[in-house]
């Protein structure tokens, strides 16, 4: 039997013992090496066809999008998809756990025209028209810059190309937060988004659990009360060693090995939804580069209270916004329709503060909670039973909004 034959197999047992944690060995169609592979040379193993493009934004930064063609053609046009990735990531967030797995592969499959988001600074997307990467003025972004500026670039280069007038939208994360920023800055976008899509949306940062983010926090909280002057830079740059580290201390035949615990400190524990396959992959790629300013301005969400935008200090704020505070995203200019997923176990995205946002918005189609009680934040991407859990799910709603 082929890989894949053996891959579909799998999933076709454990449906019909309604099981979705029965795999032997690897759950995923993911082969060791996978993490070494640029994700253009990742998609192109697994059989799709893919095309890169250079989207260039109004202050001058440089981003590629990957682009995964439909398997098949459909009797009806379905509109475009855009999907953008967590913090620290890539898009490689949407391919990782492989075919008849992955939300990419299977949007792909089922006819949709999937393009995939890398945000400025990680690897992908380290060019600018002007500035060198290496410069302190090329860092000077949070994600405020990546939904101001990269999200409406990618969305106008996506329609102007495909003919569509509108697209579908998939977040993950940080690919929410920035949605948010979007469709409440630059409220005109949000006549093109036919329906968003949800993942943990980390928007309002009230209630997490992780304590390791608690330890970042606090750390750039005294940061600031002690005035300690910083720049702007780049934190958690890509680099394979990584890769190397994990595959010498995280044995796969160990199911509670460091690397299960360290990844659980920050997203929840979920023991049986885990594959140390996947995850000594994955460390190929992740870290992808990001700006301290990033974990900066969430930390500031969370110690303000509010989805605010970026906190220059009182001076610097007046300067650029005409006022002391930084002022609050207004969440009721974001019209489009939203369809969100949270997770009862997530401990970067409390169940709780999802549900707050939702009252702060106009146009929830529904909030949806992940039916296992253990699904934590990274098992968004990555968990054995996502499909099933979630994937499908959201595809079968997609379904309904392929109209311009």
């Amino acid at each position: 039997m082929s890989l894949s034959g053996r891959s579909l197999m799998v999933v076709l047992i454990c449906a019909l013992l309604e099981s979705v944690r029965c795999a032997e060995g690897s759950w995923f169609e993911i082969d060791e090496g996978d993490g070494s592979l640029l994700i253009p040379d990742l998609i192109i193993k697994y059989g799709y066809e893919v095309e890169s493009h250079s989207v260039t934004t109004e202050d001058g930064y440089e981003l590629t999008m990957f682009r995964i063609l439909p398997r098949q053609p459909t009797e009806t046009k379905k509109l475009p998809v855009l999907m953008v990735h967590g913090l620290m990531s890539s898009s490689v967030d949407f391919i990782i756990i492989g075919p008849n797995n992955s939300l990419a592969y299977l949007l792909a499959d089922n006819g949709y025209d999937v393009w995939l988001a890398n945000a400025r600074g990680t690897r992908y997307s380290r060019k600018h028209s002007t500035l060198s990467v290496d410069s302190e003025e090329y860092w000077s972004f949070s994600w405020h810059e990546i939904g101001y500026y990269d999200l409406p670039a990618k969305i106008d280069y996506i329609l102007n190309t495909t003919s569509s007038n509108k697209l579908q939208y998939i977040g993950f994360s940080q690919g929410t937060t920035a949605f948010f920023v979007m469709g409440s800055t630059r409220p005109e976008y949000n006549d093109k988004i036919a329906l968003m899509i949800a993942l943990s949306p980390a928007v309002l940062i009230r209630r997490f659990r992780s304590p390791i983010v608690w330890l970042i926090v606090e750390a750039l909280k005294e940061i600031k009360r002690r005035k300690i002057p910083y720049g702007n830079f780049e934190i958690v740059p890509h680099s394979y060693l990584s890769y190397y580290i994990v595959q010498v201390i995280c044995a796969e035949d160990d199911p509670n090995n460091v690397c299960y615990k360290f990844i659980s400190l920050f997203t929840g524990f979920d023991p049986d939804g885990y594959d140390q396959k996947l995850i000594t992959e994955y460390s190929g790629h992740f870290p992808a580069g990001a700006s301290i300013n990033q974990f900066i301005h969430y930390a500031q969400v969370y110690t303000n209270n509010g989805f605010q935008q970026y906190d220059y200090g009182r001076k610097q704020n007046i300067q650029r916004y005409g006022t002391k505070k930084p002022p609050v995203y207004n969440l009721k200019l974001v019209t489009a329709p939203i369809l969100m997923y949270y997770g009862l176990n997530d401990w970067l995205v409390h169940p709780q503060d999802v549900l707050d946002l939702v009252k702060k918005l106009p146009r929830v189609i529904a909030a949806k909670q992940v039916t296992d009680e253990r699904f934590n934040h990274i098992d968004f991407i990555a968990a054995k039973n996502v499909r099933s859990l979630l994937y499908d799910q959201v595809i079968e709603a997609m379904e309904e909004y392929n109209q311009n």
